[in-house]
């Protein structure tokens, strides 16, 4: 009997330097039933002719014109097949087992498990120093534990059923900007669904490479768009930060502190406001003068 197909994409610009070690990664998997889907949101450096060097019929290329993450990742998922799918970024890579022992896991559990993960650790590209390891331990029906903060998270970690995928929209949203749209995207698939995970780090994930990151931008910009997603994330999940609300003060910490270096005295200082009256810690009462501190710095950088 053959073994599900598993669908693997990865969304990439710009980085011809990087992406072989995500592509052997995943060419190298002990599990071979796989399909890869690399989309190129308009790349132009040698990006193309670096993925076209590997000569495998189970990787398939694409060329957008426009870099939109969220673009890429669904229009990859339009072209997938697989019975799951699986996301790489493309400065990371796959242990060989990862696909394997995680569709070993899956495929033992009833379809109330929509998707299963495993551990990540990190490691300093420069110096190939291991940093740290991702090492959550939630299982089960968990939508109030994955809403507080990233647990269930982390991009190359997934394996999902197609139909939970689909179910999420086929891909990152577009409207609540790429930083945290996995952790964003896990957590809406944990409101329905139940999770497992692989008890072991099966992807490396790798930092300091010197190329710009997807989610990366200037200061103000990052900014914004910290506060344009953890505040969908209080309406997101509203029904359960007003009956735990304790679990919404690291978004309002966020929001607070990112109004504050933008300068948005008014919107800070209600954001605060509302950090304060559900808990007061050291952290949340030198948050104003940190932020104080850090604008006079960044303005320093800038001039």
């Amino acid at each position: 009997m053959e073994k599900p197909l598993v669908s693997i994409i990865t969304i990439t610009r710009n980085r011809a330097n990087l992406i072989s070690r995500a592509i052997k990664s995943v060419l190298n998997q002990t599990y071979e039933n796989i399909e890869y889907i690399i989309v190129d949101g308009g790349s132009t450096d040698n990006t193309k002719i670096v993925v076209n060097n590997f000569k495998d019929k189970r990787l398939k290329y694409y060329y957008l014109d426009k870099g939109d993450p969220s673009l890429q990742s669904k229009f990859g998922f339009s072209k997938s097949k697989g019975e799951y799918i699986a996301m790489l970024d493309d400065d990371d890579e796959y242990l060989s087992t990862k696909i394997e022992k995680q569709v070993e896991l899956i495929e033992t559990l009833p379809h109330k498990y929509g998707l299963v993960y495993c551990w990540m650790s990190y490691f300093d590209d420069n110096t190939k120093n291991y940093i740290k390891i991702h090492k959550t331990e939630l299982k089960g029906f968990v939508p109030q534990e994955v809403v507080e903060k990233p647990t269930v998270s982390g991009t190359p970690t997934f394996l999902f059923r197609r139909k939970v995928f689909l179910e999420l929209g086929g891909g990152w949203r577009g409207d609540i900007g790429l930083v945290g749209s996995d952790w964003e995207f896990a957590a809406r698939a944990c409101q329905k669904y139940h999770v497992d995970f692989v008890p072991e780090s099966l992807v490396n994930v790798y930092i300091n490479h010197g190329a710009t990151r997807l989610s990366d931008s200037e200061y103000d910009d990052r900014e914004v768009k910290f506060i344009k997603f953890h505040s969908h994330f209080l309406n997101e999940f509203k029904n359960i930060f007003d009956k735990y609300p304790q679990k919404k003060n690291g978004h309002l910490y966020t929001i607070a502190r990112s109004n504050f270096l933008l300068g948005k005295w008014k919107e800070a200082w209600m954001s605060y406001k509302r950090l304060l009256n559900n808990n007061i810690k050291i952290k949340y009462i030198i948050l104003p003068p940190y932020c104080l501190l850090l604008r006079i710095i960044r303005n320093g950088k800038k001039n």
